[in-house]
């Protein structure tokens, strides 16, 4: 069942380092919870084509010359941040696949330095979204007929990504570091009456073949115009970019700035030092205002402010925060601090698989009341978005899910496969952080049936008690499996057909190498869905580990700042409109 597809494409203004790509994963993650298919056109770091063409023109005696030795060399800076973007998507969960010049079969003819793309082969796009979701590829460069790297000129990966949609059929999204195109520079002021510029929420082309091309490359422009293709040019985690089309221009004083919220994280574990690192470095759209540990003084490998830390739980969690993280686990204190923020009025984000599936409902009810959200996105199957999915509006309601939902086990069953003793298989899950101290709640099953309870509830508003679930222990069912041949996979399935007799159970199955589950490696997770009218998806991602469960976690945290921004601009809007209205009556 495959989504909609969106190209995505990261500028060198956006990229600034590596570490910055974490921000490009956030955004193609984004889009992926959404149900997208999502193709990433990336630029070179900032700065680095700058540093090649001086290499360049050095090594040539400033002929730039020959052309495609100059284009071959250029080439290597787009190449370079495509291949390590999708080194970070794999270490965050996220499947994907990437795609260089050649897979591509980007074509183009022209000048080596200032070619135009005329070739793409859809066919295998088409496959590889179907079965990752997501490809990453170079911006800027291409092949001519005679299979040399040509360039797309200057600012030339925008030319890419309009290219690639056009051939696919895609929507596109051009992320910049601005929020969209304003009628001149934003960050300066009228300097009579110190209004700002405004910002184009629709633009023509021939308007913006007007700008001085420092945001859109206007040889893209054109190549849009052309074939009537309208594009998004917008912020990394915006939510109302500038569309360019053929239609008359439409100017606003409203912008798409990001807000920054206040940030309170409750724990400091494996996942928690993960979630940490990744929100500093969101300074732009995060405060973090404090954190709750166990003990303040012990060493971590991060740097944090000393004021920031905490062993009040309590103090912490309703310290009135606009959003409150929990990752402590268990149910006590954890429910105890989440109810506390959530009548403090702080949304809450936890990953607390556990606490959800005993108190989900009790806890929604808190947040409802007070017209909050908690999201828990991160508590069933890591960077894998099948809460996401279940949850998408779609008309049918979901009758079936059957997956593999835990990322230790999984682990733990290859390794035996593989020849490997079973307490030396733990042993290196514990190693490796994919599974915890204690790793019995994993290999007994009661970890896989908590999510199904959470799934449970999520997709049929159904309560199951713990003892409603069927767990098979790993131990148990592993030399069961071994007898029947197959692949053992520690399957969770879950059948809502009957909403008055749900089945839940989790045990070692022998899957067939064909079947949904088999190819399913490491720490992976995989989960089939069935819906009412017939339709089904598969969804693929790493469950365990400190990076998939951290950018769950931020992709949730993310989600819910869109959510405050959206809510902050509807009352602004109201504020104005009452404003106008008071005005227009004290004028009368």
């Amino acid at each position: 069942m495959p989504g909609p597809l969106i190209v995505l494409k990261f500028g060198g203004s956006v990229l600034l380092d590596e570490r910055t790509l974490r921000l490009a994963v956030h955004e193609i993650y984004r889009w992926r919870r959404g149900g997208w298919r999502v193709v990433a056109v990336v630029s070179a770091f900032y700065g680095h084509t700058d540093q090649l063409i001086e290499r360049a023109r050095f090594a040539s005696d400033g002929d730039l010359a020959p052309e495609h030795a100059v284009a071959a060399l250029l080439a290597t800076g787009e190449s370079t941040s495509a291949a390590l973007l999708a080194l970070h998507l794999r270490r965050a969960g996220v499947p994907g696949e990437l795609f260089t010049p050649s897979t591509a079969g980007l074509r183009a003819s022209g000048a080596a330095l200032d070619a135009d793309p005329v070739g793409l082969d859809v066919a295998a796009f088409e496959r590889a979204l179907d079965e990752q979701g997501v490809v990453v590829m170079p911006g800027f460069i291409g092949l001519d007929e005679c299979g040399r790297v040509v360039t797309l000129g200057r600012g030339g990966s925008d030319l890419t990504a309009l290219h690639v949609a056009h051939a696919l059929g895609g929507r596109c999204r051009l992320v910049k570091d601005v929020d969209g195109l304003y009628e001149s520079d934003p960050a300066k002021a009228d300097p009579k009456t110190g209004e700002r510029p405004r910002r184009y929420q629709r633009i023509s082309f021939d308007d913006a073949l007007r700008t001085d091309g420092s945001i859109v490359q206007h040889k893209a422009v054109r190549y849009a115009q052309q074939r009537g293709l309208d594009f998004e040019v917008g912020r990394y985690a915006g939510t109302r970019p500038t569309l360019v089309s053929k239609a008359p221009s439409v100017l606003s004083r409203r912008d798409d700035r990001p807000r920054r919220v206040r940030v309170a994280l409750l724990g400091l574990g494996t996942v928690g030092a993960g979630v940490y690192e990744l929100l500093s470095q969101l300074e732009h759209r995060v405060e973090i205002v404090g954190v709750c540990v166990r003990a303040a003084t012990k060493e971590r490998g991060l740097v944090i402010p000393a004021g920031l830390l905490s062993d009040d739980l309590d103090a912490v969690a309703s310290c009135g925060a606009d959003i409150v993280i929990e990752l402590i686990g268990g149910l006590t204190d954890a429910g105890r601090a989440v109810a506390g923020a959530l009548r403090s009025g702080s949304h809450v984000v936890t990953g607390n698989k556990a606490l959800l599936a005993e108190r989900g409902g009790e806890l929604e009810a808190i947040a409802d009341a007070g017209g909050l959200v908690i999201r828990g996105s991160a508590s069933v199957g890591g960077a894998m978005p099948i809460i996401e999915c279940v949850t998408r509006e779609g008309g049918a309601r979901v009758v079936h899910v059957r997956g593999v939902l835990n990322g230790t086990t999984n682990f733990v069953l290859g390794c035996v496969a593989g020849g490997l003793p079973f307490d030396e298989a733990v042993r290196q899950a514990q190693q490796r952080g994919y599974a915890e101290a204690d790793p019995s709640r994993d290999l007994s099953g009661l970890d896989a049936g908590d999510k199904l309870r959470v799934l449970a509830r999520v997709c049929a508003g159904v309560d199951l008690a713990d003892e409603d679930v069927v767990c098979e222990s790993l131990t148990d069912g592993i030399k069961r499996a071994s007898r029947e041949g197959g692949v053992p996979r520690h399957v969770a399935s879950l059948d809502l057909r009957d909403l008055s007799q749900v089945a839940a159970r989790v045990r070692v199955e022998a899957v067939g190498e064909n079947d949904a589950l088999a190819n399913v490696p490491g720490s992976w997770n995989a989960a089939e869905v069935v819906w009412s009218d017939g339709r089904r998806q598969v969804l693929r991602g790493r469950g365990a580990g400190r990076w998939p469960t951290a950018e769950a976690v931020v992709a949730d945290v993310l989600d819910v700042i869109r959510h405050i921004e959206t809510e902050a601009r509807e009352a602004d809007s109201a504020e104005s409109e009452e404003a106008g209205v008071l005005a227009e009556v004290a004028r009368v």
